[in-house]
């Protein structure tokens, strides 16, 4: 790995572009991953602030879109540490006519402010929408507590339909959320978010229940955040990267590689092992990169070939009739993709009409990213899973 100073644009790949989302917490965790200097860590840290102040407030977002590509784009030169200072620091200030720098954070004001009803309205109604992600993703590690989670479901989308009746008044609406965080149903939802991070600690850092118990929540995020930075470092010394792209219109099933094990020409030979393996490779991956950003997948780029992609997500295999009281099963599968121009190509058995030809391909675009998690200490592939890949291939 490069020194500092010796940092090159195969190393710092997080790039924004426009219609694309803008993570700046995973932005930070890949800056300490590469830089150890606490002076670029602070001068970043700085800028993602004033970042955060433009994007909250309407009417500047070709400003904040501005600002997110020149953030970017000083990571990706391959310039010194001393430059990279230098370039963030010239991003928030400007001279005046007599040389002096004023640098523009010192306008923006952290005092707090009461809401407009308005604004409490959309503020409670992004709430309601992660609520109902954070819900799908619980349920797929904590099956158990599916009845309870999905009556919550119902519960804030009958809120949901509240806050969009203009004949509601606000003090209504406000009344109804202090009730539903009163709830049972509530109250479970919030200690499953609590035990999922402890979860994530056990898995990721090998540290005991015990260990775990005593800590505050505070100490929860700092470990996770310290451990992202560590597998941040893994992912590109194994020569992949976390592709910052919205990939929800990409969570439908595959047509081969899903935990169905439906296409029982490909699948045909595998042991239990191998498709328990498959499982929990896809599901370890989740719960890593997609989850504590509140996604149900993460997506990733090969960087010996560039035209390599793979999407690891957690995808519903069919909606149950509204008048049963089936579960939703969600159903973990990878999907390989590949770049075509402007825009991403799934790989598909219906594009690709010879069978040989369709597994080649398949194992093609994943077999890279196989081989680089079972290099992570923290993805322990099963040989199982390697083996019976690598005969197809």
């Amino acid at each position: 790995m490069a020194t500092e100073g010796e940092q090159g644009d195969s190393f710092f790949q997080t790039v924004y572009e426009e219609g694309e989302n803008f993570d700046s917490v995973r932005f930070l965790i890949e800056v300490e991953a590469q830089f150890k200097s606490e002076e670029v860590i602070s001068q970043v840290r700085k800028r993602l602030d004033v970042l955060n102040e433009i994007t909250s407030k309407p009417g500047l977002e070709d400003l904040g879109d501005a600002l997110r590509h020149r953030l970017t784009q000083i990571f990706t030169g391959g310039v010194d540490e001393g430059e990279v200072v230098q370039q963030l620091k010239e991003l928030t200030e400007i001279s005046t006519p007599t040389g002096q720098k004023l640098d523009l954070r010192s306008f923006f004001k952290r005092d707090r402010r009461v809401l407009s009803e308005q604004e409490y309205r959309s503020l409670l109604e992004k709430k309601i929408s992660n609520t109902h992600t954070h819900v799908i993703n619980l349920i797929a590690y904590y099956p158990e507590a599916e009845r309870d989670l999905n009556r919550l479901s119902q519960t804030i989308q009958g809120l949901s339909d509240q806050i969009g009746a203009p004949e509601v008044a606000t003090g209504e609406i406000k009344q109804l959320e202090e009730e539903l965080r009163e709830t049972t149903a509530f109250d479970l939802y919030e200690e499953l978010k609590e035990r999922f991070l402890k979860d994530w600690l056990a898995r990721f850092t090998g540290m005991n229940s015990g260990e775990i118990e005593g800590l505050t929540p505070g100490d929860i995020q700092e470990l996770i955040q310290e451990h992202q930075r560590h597998q941040m470092t893994q992912l590109l010394r194994g020569k992949v990267k976390l592709v910052e792209t919205d990939m929800s219109s990409h969570l439908g099933l595959h047509d081969t590689l899903e935990g169905n094990f439906r296409d029982q020409e490909f699948w045909k030979g595998a042991s239990v092992a191998v498709k328990t393996a498959f499982i929990k490779w896809i599901m370890d991956v989740v719960q890593a990169h997609g989850m504590l950003r509140g996604l149900r997948y993460a997506f990733f780029q090969s960087e010996d070939d560039r035209e390599l992609y793979l999407l690891f997500g957690l995808g519903i295999s069919e909606l149950p009739d509204s008048t049963s009281n089936d579960p939703i099963r969600m159903v973990p599968y990878i999907k390989p993709f590949t770049r075509k121009g402007t825009y991403l190509l799934e790989i598909r058995k219906r594009n690709i009409g010879d069978a040989d030809s369709y597994f080649h391909e398949l194992l093609h675009y994943t077999m890279p990213f196989l081989y680089a998690f079972d290099q992570m200490r923290d993805f322990e592939i099963r040989k199982e899973l390697t083996s019976f890949f690598t005969s197809k291939y």
